[in-house]
């Protein structure tokens, strides 16, 4: 059987897939995510597909692991899943074959294109037609996103000149405290996107805007062009990012709680994700309002040592101790409620700076994520799970549209700083 097997590898098919796939980039900085990828890769073209338990002993240095309770194979195996849907559905969907991963198998196997081309998925999309190459600037959403975080600070400073502002009890309350009585620098970072125009024909005009996520700058832009020729009369670099509203709220929630604290500390009132860097993760402390997806630097060490990581996309979420997954609901419209997820939590920076992130799936958990960290109840729920101060929280956000109604309590964690720096360099 094992030989009959073997006969059926296309190796050639699979290896020239596969090295389209690594020279995209699209698996992104994850070092165990290209590990298990080339790991699937060596046992497909070997015609040995792994069992579970040697994927967590080769991939992962785990052998013999409880795999009922340790679910990184599963998450990572969905994540890479994921990976190789988002390729093919943007950046990839003109390559002549396609590397899939069939649920429940740990192989991956390789698909013609007209194979999958009833069922092949949209690209990823803003529903608005774009505008002509020219017509816009990126430093129109940057100018936008900046009278916003404005219009927060200028808050916080009426807010501030009332005797009484009613938020003592917020700042008296963990993690408040401890961040008010930092002198370390501060800086509110808030998660962007970098779209780029798609047009049908070479010479047109942008039909559409497009959030393709192994783009993620015009410098990224650039070196997929370079390695793309067939994209370049596809994609058209706009120079637009995408910020949420949804963090200029959040932000407003938690400026006038900090306030008192800026005139005795230097501040940066607003960073893009996209422009983060590790020393400002090293010398400062950090406030990340935004959607999950737009956490980029941050992303590696927030989930490092994490209950919690993203199971195959950033709408679903995994709970690693209980292996369940939390899928968020497709943005809706009308008066249909939405099931969404917030994230909170306060980590450890690498030079006992604090973290603090206000997350979530969707608009409505972002909003329901200030809630939760603004409110001094459920403030003094989350305090008796922490360890030093720090942990991280998981709730469930049922909204409608953009708003939120109600979050409800899913799990917390106790997070420490360990393991949480050790693949980022912070020099």
């Amino acid at each position: 059987m094992e030989e009959d097997v073997r006969e059926h590898v296309d190796r050639e098919g699979l290896t020239a897939a596969a090295a389209r796939i690594r020279a995209s980039s699209h698996l992104g900085r994850s070092e165990t995510l290209r590990r298990l990828f080339d790991f699937l890769l060596e046992r497909t073209l070997a015609g040995e597909p792994p069992k579970e338990i040697e994927v967590a002993a080769h991939v992962f240095g785990k052998p013999g692991a409880d795999l009922m309770v340790d679910a990184s194979v599963r998450v990572y195996v969905h994540r890479l899943r994921k990976k190789l849907e988002d390729y093919y559905a943007g950046t990839g969907r003109d390559d002549p074959e396609q590397l899939t991963l069939p649920k429940g198998e740990y192989r991956l196997q390789l698909v013609t294109k007209d194979a999958r081309a009833a069922a092949e998925p949209p690209a990823p999309t803003v529903a608005a037609p774009a505008p002509a190459a020219g017509k816009w600037s990126g430093k129109w959403l940057f100018f936008a996103g900046g009278l916003l975080a404005g219009g927060a600070l200028a808050l916080s400073a009426l807010l501030l000149s009332r005797p009484d502002d009613g938020f003592e009890t917020i700042r008296s309350a963990q993690p408040w405290a401890a961040l008010l009585a930092s002198r370390k620098p501060l800086t509110f970072v808030s998660g962007d996107y970098y779209l780029v125009g798609e047009r049908d024909a070479a010479g047109e005009d942008p039909k559409r805007l497009v959030r393709d996520f192994s783009i993620n700058s015009r410098e990224e832009l650039d070196e997929l062009l370079m390695h793309r020729a067939e994209l370049r009369d596809r994609y058209v670099d706009l120079g637009l990012s995408y910020l949420p509203v949804s963090s200029a709220y959040a932000l407003k929630a938690v400026l006038p709680i900090v306030t008192p604290s800026l005139s005795e500390r230097r501040f940066t009132p607003f960073v893009l994700s996209s422009k983060l860097t590790p020393p400002m993760l090293k010398n400062s402390d950090v406030i990340y309002v935004g959607l999950l997806s737009g956490l980029d630097l941050l992303e590696q060490p927030v989930f490092a040592g994490s209950r919690f990581a993203f199971a195959g996309s950033y709408d679903e979420i995994i709970d690693s101790k209980t292996g369940k997954i939390y899928v968020a609901d497709p943005p809706g419209v009308g008066q249909n409620a939405q099931r969404n997820y917030a994230y909170v939590a306060v980590l450890p920076g690498p030079t006992g700076n604090r973290i603090i992130i206000l997350a979530g799936t969707r608009d409505p958990a972002v909003l329901q994520a200030a809630d939760i960290l603004t409110s001094p109840d459920m403030l003094a729920k989350l305090a008796p799970g922490a360890q030093d101060g720090y942990f991280e929280a998981l709730y469930a956000v049922d909204g409608v549209g953009s708003e939120n109604l109600r979050g409800t309590l899913i799990a917390s964690n106790r997070r420490s700083l360990e393991g949480m720096w050790d693949a980022l360099s912070v020099p």
